[in-house]
């Protein structure tokens, strides 16, 4: 097929705003969602390397970097992302934890599926 008959695929800005919210529940039920108590300072925040992972704890950048940041580009009707991976470090970070995880990394890999339209063209 030519590109002139291609069709971009466009978010479902809906199904991820419910996954982010399935995402919050889910870290409240680990008791790991730590609300603005606990939220790093913005200073903190602006100095995180482009993912950040390694610099805090891994649930603390999927609710204040992750969560948040998603959160504001929907509200804002801005431009998502094309493509995301974060369900396989979500497995490494809880090796040996599966049982108590799964359903976060679950969470996680539809949410993956639901930012990667570009991988999803390509098949």
């Amino acid at each position: 097929m030519s590109k002139h008959h291609q069709h971009k695929k466009q978010h479902d800005r809906k199904a991820i705003a419910e996954h982010l919210q399935q995402l919050e529940d889910e870290l409240h039920a680990l008791e790991l969602w730590g609300g603005s108590a606990k939220r790093p300072s913005d200073q903190v925040l602006a100095q995180l390397s482009p993912m950040g992972i390694n610099e805090i704890e891994f649930h603390e950048w999927l609710e204040y970097v992750l969560v948040e940041r998603f959160r504001e580009l929907l509200e804002q009707e801005l431009p998502l992302p094309d493509y995301m991976l974060v369900h396989t470090y979500a497995q490494e970070v809880y090796r040996g934890e599966w049982g108590k995880y799964r359903k976060l990394i679950g969470i996680l890999q539809e949410l993956d599926k639901l930012i990667s339209i570009r991988e999803a063209e390509q098949k």
